[in-house]
């Protein structure tokens, strides 16, 4: 029995451990009880060894893993940044060239690599499209290696969700025919669909587990941020939604108040004092970027009819619509020149608004402001955006029913291009998949609670209803300005999905365990 007793010991010990033992205590004598004693013993101190054997594999183990999704992470984004190179974009040389138009993160950005790497000329972009696809890289294995650890997630689900930003980053390059991913092109999206993976990663953490670190990390990104786009102006609504949320969770509604407050004002003052040092040490004027309105200037007059033009009071604007209108009306690019269904109207709104805005608004105001007033750049440019202040005050009122059907149509545009490229067949996919989502999501609450999986799905939902929101309100939903919400909606997704796989631990003794 003692022998029997024994070998079961040795299978599962290490020889080291029972070597150990035996030369500590004696190998085990006659006795009944003094072998049972030992035997105990033994077992005893080697399941404390064993313990710490394991844990140390395992972390072993992990760092090996962690290693892998690093050299996946990097491997694929340094790789397109030399195969493709930076790629210019129409709007690449407003950032380079730092028009004030522009917001001043992105192009101080630029001016760093710019003074680094002068005498690379413009090889210095290849430095920028470097440090953009390492950004790239290092996002999505911060957001992979947090969900792993605070989801517990198995390796195999953890590669997929590693490989979820890396292909949504593939479907920008190949799907959507653009020649280049985000990660190396000059534009604001090189740095902002990261540096917004960031935010969402440490702003769950906080509505997981309250971390205030967690919290303040995620508000100085949102300040990097809307120094890079305007549109970047959803995660300020993001956080005061997770503030308020923990702190009506927590009980502590004056404290949450009390962060809500500081968190806004920092991002709020921080981004306003850094665009007018900005402007004042380029430019020598203490002011910020402008041309802001142009944006909701063109929806407005997309939305007109010519006679709407007649609730302008001031003579110049009036006139300066009319002639803006008539080519636009000329040109096919209103409203009115759209398709019946909300398919074909939103593609007419999308195909047409760079028309409006891009080739006939802003050149129409620009050339008449240089051409009836003098001044430096930076106050001209303030006369331009009063133009368009006083087209919006005036005419907004009068097509207000009309823009609130370019909105809808915008909207769901919008949620469908979040998930999907934009076809009459992947348009149905996308409200497809939308309802597979919710049922999931409600099913995985009902079934574990708002557990980290189901803050994470919920989370998504709002940040990519705000974004479409957002953006909806003012300009088309490109696939540029709904991307940052695709690969959290499809890691979402996986783990919801994946959440109803898992079976309740079954333990040693019970009935069927061999």
């Amino acid at each position: 029995m003692a022998v029997g007793v024994l070998s079961k010991v040795s299978e599962q010990l290490s020889a080291k451990v029972i070597v150990t033992h035996k030369k500590r205590n004696g190998y085990i004598g006659a006795d009944d009880s003094f072998k049972l004693h030992k035997y105990r013993n033994v077992v005893i101190i080697s399941k404390k060894l064993c313990k710490r054997e394991t844990e140390l594999m395992k972390k072993r183990s992990d760092a090996v893993f962690g290693v892998l999704l690093f050299l996946i992470s990097m491997g694929f984004y340094l790789f397109f940044a030399f195969y493709d190179g930076a790629v210019i974009c129409v709007d690449s040389p407003s950032y380079i060239n730092m028009e004030i138009s522009r917001e001043p993160l992105y192009p101080m950005l630029l001016l760093l690599f710019r003074q680094v790497f002068s005498s690379a000329g413009e090889g210095y972009l290849q430095g920028v499209a470097i440090f953009q696809s390492i950004l790239a890289a290092c996002a999505a294995l911060s957001l992979t290696c947090f969900l792993r650890k605070e989801l517990k997630l198995g390796k195999a689900v953890s590669l997929v969700v590693l490989m979820i930003p890396l292909l949504t980053s593939l479907l920008c390059r190949f799907a959507a025919k653009r020649a280049s991913m985000y990660s190396n092109s000059i534009l604001t999206e090189g740095i902002a669909t990261s540096l917004f993976l960031l935010f969402s990663r440490y702003l769950i953490d906080y509505c997981i587990k309250g971390k205030k670190k967690a919290l303040f990390t995620a508000a100085f990104i949102s300040f990097l941020l809307i120094s890079t786009r305007k549109q970047m102006v959803i995660t300020v609504l993001l956080l005061i939604s997770a503030i308020v949320w923990r702190s009506i969770r927590e009980k502590t509604v004056k404290k949450g108040l009390l962060i809500l407050t500081v968190c806004v004002l920092g991002i709020g003052t921080g981004s306003y004092f850094l665009d007018c040092g900005y402007n004042y040490c380029v430019r020598g004027s203490f002011s910020g970027h402008t041309n802001d309105n142009r944006f909701l200037s063109t929806v407005v007059i997309y939305a007109s009819e010519k006679e709407d033009g007649e609730a302008i009071k001031r003579d110049d604007t009036r006139e300066l619509f009319e002639s803006i209108y008539e080519i636009c009306d000329e040109g096919g690019y209103l409203m009115h020149s759209a398709g019946q269904g909300w398919y074909e109207r939103s593609a007419h709104f999308g195909d047409y608004y760079d028309c409006i805005q891009i080739d006939t608004l802003w050149p129409a105001l620009e050339q008449y402001v240089r051409e009836h007033y003098e001044g430096d750049n930076a106050s001209l440019e303030k006369i331009v955006d009063d133009y368009n202040a006083q087209i919006i005050g005036a005419i907004m009122p009068e097509v207000f029913p009309r823009l609130m059907r370019v909105f809808a149509d915008n909207v769901l545009n919008g949620m469908v291009t979040t998930v999907a490229k934009k076809t009459p067949v992947l348009v149905w996919y996308s409200f497809a998949v939308y309802i597979l989502y919710i049922v999931l999501l409600i099913t995985h609450v009902k079934r574990n609670g708002l557990d980290g999986r189901a803050i994470l799905a919920v989370y998504t939902l709002l940040a990519v209803m705000i974004n479409v929101a957002v953006v909806s309100a003012t300009i088309f939903c490109q696939t540029r300005y709904m991307i940052y919400n695709m690969p959290l909606f499809y890691i979402s997704l996986i783990l919801l999905s994946g959440s109803f796989s898992t079976k309740p631990a079954v333990c040693a003794g019970s009935k069927g365990m061999v």
